[in-house]
């Protein structure tokens, strides 16, 4: 609609060219017919003397020929008026066909982007499929063996089972808070003040590759401090296993022995869980999503996360390991506060960390509405005192 609109106003420019044309023939023509009678009767004598008379006329003519330049160039100023104008016209159309060829080149990528990412969500279930602690128990379930088979040998009276899933991390996040608390109690029976940070990185490790792995070391702690600490956790991993053989009352309620560490079940895990944030955060930084669309996919992704996962994520976090997941790290990134990563997350269920809402009281504070809440659990602004 818009082209043909041009192309009137285009015919529109020589609406007085013909007009301005007729005009000027007419008044040729009428001079000379009118000089032709006027002089027809006239002697030849008379005619000389007569037509320096008319000189005027020959004036007129030089007149209408320079009229005729100056119909020209009006002529010449509408062309190059019309030139712009299609030139223009031709540039629309050029945009909007580059427009149109990155609305479709965005679908692609965005295709291309979706494929990739349904396929990370479905290794991430892999993961968590993969996720497996064996243990015993008895056949008639009346008295419960429970045990990993490196410790014990399967007899007649006992069955194998395994902790599969989303299960193992509900007794994974019982473990690691022992550790946490435990090592938290023996630090702050010593004479020197420990730093959280390495009192968390330290039960961690413990946690992570077992009370008894030579990895399961701090470079902040004394040795005879750490051997102490571990020393206590291994002496509650062995009366777990005496408590299996008497059939008494567990301390510890899980069902696998603790404390022998999850390298093999949680280092990928964590990995391919925070690869896949960030090849989602990634599209929104190249401009091919925009934040409300980031948060929507993550969504998805956390949607798959049970709470005790996402309760495990945030300890992986405030331990050292998974820092970079937040402030905490040196990247720079909030896939945890910006991105809602642990939304789900039971707040108050954290005692042995820094309770997440104060941890995250800026964010919160800053950034947080009550429509848009970093917790589902409700931010409790009025106990952060955000206004002070």
């Amino acid at each position: 609609m818009k082209g043909k609109e041009k192309k009137k106003e285009n015919r529109s420019g020589y609406k007085h060219f013909w007009s301005l044309t007729l005009f000027s023939i007419a008044l040729v023509l009428g001079l000379w017919i009118w000089n032709w009678q006027t002089l027809n009767d006239v002697g030849l004598n008379e005619r000389g003397t007569h037509g320096d008379m008319f000189g005027a006329v020959n004036a007129i003519f030089s007149g209408l020929a320079f009229a005729g330049i100056i119909i020209s160039l009006y002529l010449q100023r509408i062309d190059l008026k019309n030139q712009m104008e299609q030139l223009e016209l031709n540039y629309e159309e050029v945009q909007q066909t580059n427009r149109e060829f990155k609305i479709q080149n965005d679908t692609l990528q965005i295709q291309k982007f979706e494929n990739q990412y349904y396929k990370m969500i479905d290794l991430h279930k892999s993961n968590v499929n993969e996720i497996i602690i064996p243990f015993f128990d008895t056949l008639d379930g009346s008295n419960s063996n429970r045990d990993n088979k490196k410790i014990e040998q399967q007899t007649s009276a006992t069955i194998l089972r395994e902790v599969t899933g989303k299960k193992g991390f509900v007794d994974m996040v019982k473990e690691l808070e022992i550790c946490l608390k435990d090592t938290k109690s023996i630090l702050l029976t010593q004479e020197i003040n420990f730093d959280d940070s390495i009192i968390y990185e330290f039960a961690y490790k413990i946690f992570f590759f077992g009370v008894h792995s030579e990895f399961s070391t701090s470079g902040n702690i004394p040795a005879p401090i750490q051997k102490e600490i571990k020393k206590f956790i291994a002496g509650k991993q062995k009366k777990y296993k005496d408590n299996l053989i008497s059939g008494a009352k567990q301390e510890i309620n899980t069902r696998y022995v603790p404390f022998q560490g999850h390298e093999s079940r949680l280092g990928h895990y964590f990995r391919h869980l925070f690869q896949t944030v960030k090849y989602v955060v990634m599209q929104e930084t190249i401009g091919l999503l925009e934040y409300g669309h980031t948060r929507q996919y993550l969504r998805v992704l956390r949607a798959q996360l049970s709470n005790s996962e996402q309760l495990l994520l945030y300890y992986n976090y405030c331990c050292g390991p998974g820092m970079n997941w937040d402030r905490l790290g040196n990247k720079g990134f909030q896939f945890l506060t910006k991105y809602r990563m642990i939304h789900n997350m039971p707040v108050d269920r954290v005692k042995v960390v820094e309770n997440p809402r104060h941890h995250f009281k800026d964010y919160i504070c800053n950034h947080c509405t009550e429509e848009d809440e970093l917790f589902e659990w409700g931010d409790k602004k009025e106990e952060l005192k955000c206004n002070e």
